[in-house]
């Protein structure tokens, strides 16, 4: 089952042509409504013709999930931030004008100055899927991404697997006091199985994680790294069912212990 199955469908407004037109994402695909012939639009534009906004970003969509280069400035960024967008495009203009790189720091110029504009066009939750096509098409071909680019995953992981964690842990009975204050270790490594370890015993309380970066397109961009008030270390498929691996936590003698189950989504 494709990682986008179930994904809600988002959309945002481009001013394009003097006329406000829609952008769909929807299914693993980026739709433009307005131009239902986009083939022949192209052909013109070969011609000499003007690019519409619209199809700007659509190229923008094909460049940043071909290349994944935004996924340095979108890793640490867990929601929109409207004063970071605001920065963003006045550091975008710098670079144009000025030539100062103050962004996308592992991305040569050129390259940054097109991921900039993928990263101040494109709205956050359009970038979350983007990022998710991303890792699904790289974890295809056996995790062969660049080192630098394997870092902000693994970072955009360990912050995001954390907060689906303590979300989890509020939602826990008997109730975890200041789950947040939990000392919490995720391992994100593409050769190791995801499992759990550690316990729920007030100060004593300790956890520690190990997932697949791939955790990123089959759990967070699906929405159910919390499902059912449970944390998911992973998804698999059986069949047509889509089974989620969770953390449920049983009482022992020194507190609470994780143990991992199957629940069928």
């Amino acid at each position: 089952m494709p990682w986008h199955e179930g994904v809600p469908s988002t959309r945002f407004e481009v001013n394009c042509e003097g006329q406000e037109h829609t952008v769909v994402w929807s299914g693993g695909e980026l739709l433009l409504l307005d131009h239902p012939n986009i083939g022949s639009e192209k052909a013109l534009i070969a011609l000499g013709g003007t690019k519409p906004e619209c199809l700007k970003v659509l190229d923008l969509w094909e460049l940043a999930i071909t290349d994944g280069g935004f996924i340095e400035e979108w890793a640490p960024w867990y929601k929109a931030d409207p004063q970071r967008r605001w920065w963003l495009k006045t550091a975008l203009e710098r670079l144009r004008s000025e030539g100062v790189q103050d962004f996308l720091y592992d991305l040569p110029r050129e390259k940054a100055l097109r991921m900039g504009e993928v990263i101040t066009v494109l709205p956050h939750d359009f970038l979350d899927r983007a990022m998710a096509t991303v890792v699904d098409a790289g974890d295809k071909r056996g995790w062969d991404f660049a080192p630098s680019l394997n870092r902000h995953l693994t970072e955009a992981t360990k912050l995001r697997a954390r907060r689906s964690l303590v979300q989890a842990l509020t939602n826990q009975r008997p109730s975890v006091p200041n789950p947040a204050l939990i000392p919490f270790n995720c391992v994100v490594e593409p050769l190791r199985v995801p499992s759990v370890d550690g316990r729920l015993s007030g100060r004593d309380s300790h956890i520690k994680i190990c997932l697949h970066p791939r955790w990123l397109s089959r759990v967070w961009a699906r929405g159910v790294s919390v499902y059912g008030g449970r944390f998911t270390v992973d998804v698999t498929e059986q069949g047509e069912v889509s089974v989620l691996r969770q953390i449920e936590w049983l009482e022992a003698e020194s507190g609470l212990h994780p143990h991992l189950i199957s629940h069928q989504l």
